[in-house]
């Protein structure tokens, strides 16, 4: 074999290799996690267990997850889980998907302690992929309500005949001052910044505006029935600009209500912004960010497809640019 084949294999063989990697990082650098809580719809009682669990997931194969969660001692328990340790107001959480799959799921019990709101907040979370290569840093949290009353120490048979005794009669659709007595916000408060406009159970988009120095805004929202389920999407962590967050109230007949609030954090240098930047119409930020999502899902498959191609055009060129090679010293060899 001549030096020139041997040069000409060596480097079809390294551009080979490079060729093949870049669509491989184009699409490993997409990879993203998220993180969901699920928690009781209805306040809990005074030592009364109850689950909280986690869901992580991302878009690739998930081969373990590390995290803490805190919580408020002071008004929950921990009492349990198969996948985390510690108490006192934090916990070490560490586990991975019984098979494979890109989603997995972790639960924990608690107990009531004491009545008042309880945050958990899921904190340093990483989501390794099975070849431990970080896929996800997502934060989460949920409030957990706990009442004044204690659990109930009757037996099943006694809860079965006190309840057939008891006569219902349908509720009010609306309290004395006109609120209606379900599915709604009575109050909403934000530990940073001010509602505005402010808050009135039938108004259901809301900005606040806060400094730059402000990167963490809790909301709290109280329900207009104990029997409401609450839920919040979005976190706490703010970066720098809009910030969605929703609180979507449930009643028992499964009517839902969504509130939403736009956090606007000023960029470095900005803090005069925070009282002249107003909030789009949250049906207009709902359309952008479904827009963008949308344009980026058609980059990625506008880039894959280009590289593809390209990659294609360069082989059969190399082939092309190999065999005229070789033909050249076979008529080199000929005229010899």
């Amino acid at each position: 074999m001549t030096i020139k084949t041997k040069l000409v294999k060596r480097f079809f063989s390294a551009f080979l290799t490079a060729a093949l990697a870049v669509p491989m990082t184009a699409l490993t650098a997409h990879a993203t996690g998220e993180a969901f809580f699920y928690f009781p719809k209805n306040p809990v009682m005074t030592d009364q267990e109850f689950e909280v669990s986690v869901t992580f997931s991302a878009d690739a194969e998930i081969g373990n997850v590390q995290a803490n969660i805190a919580y408020d001692d002071s008004v929950i328990e921990f009492v349990s889980s198969d996948n985390a340790s510690g108490g006192g107001g934090v916990l070490t959480v560490n586990g991975f998907p019984d098979t494979p799959s890109s989603e997995v799921n972790f639960s924990f019990t608690f107990k009531g302690l004491s009545a008042g709101n309880a945050n958990i907040s899921l904190q340093s979370c990483q989501i390794y992929s099975p070849d431990s290569e970080l896929i996800g840093s997502p934060t989460a949290y949920c409030i957990i309500t706990v009442g004044s009353d204690k659990v109930d120490t009757k037996t099943e048979t006694e809860t079965k005949t006190t309840t057939e005794k008891i006569t219902t009669t349908a509720p009010e659709t609306t309290t004395s001052n006109g609120i209606p007595d379900k599915g709604v916000l009575t109050a909403l408060t934000v530990d940073n910044g001010e509602l505005s406009p402010a808050f009135a159970y039938n108004v259901y988009n809301y900005t606040v505006n806060v400094a730059n120095s402000v990167t963490n805004v809790e909301l709290e929202g109280t329900t207009a029935s104990p029997s409401d389920y609450i839920w919040y999407t979005g976190t706490s962590e703010c970066q720098v600009g809009e910030n969605v967050r929703t609180i979507t109230v449930t009643d028992v007949d499964g009517n839902a209500t969504t509130y939403t609030v736009t956090i606007i954090r000023a960029a470095g240098g900005d803090e005069q912004q925070t009282q002249t930047v107003t909030k789009k119409d949250s049906s207009d930020t709902s359309s952008a960010v479904s827009k963008n999502a949308n344009v980026m899902d058609q980059y990625k498959k506008m880039l894959n497809t280009a590289l593809a191609i390209v990659l294609i055009v360069l082989v059969i060129a190399l082939v092309v640019i190999i065999i005229w090679i070789r033909g050249k010293i076979k008529g080199g060899k000929k005229d010899k």
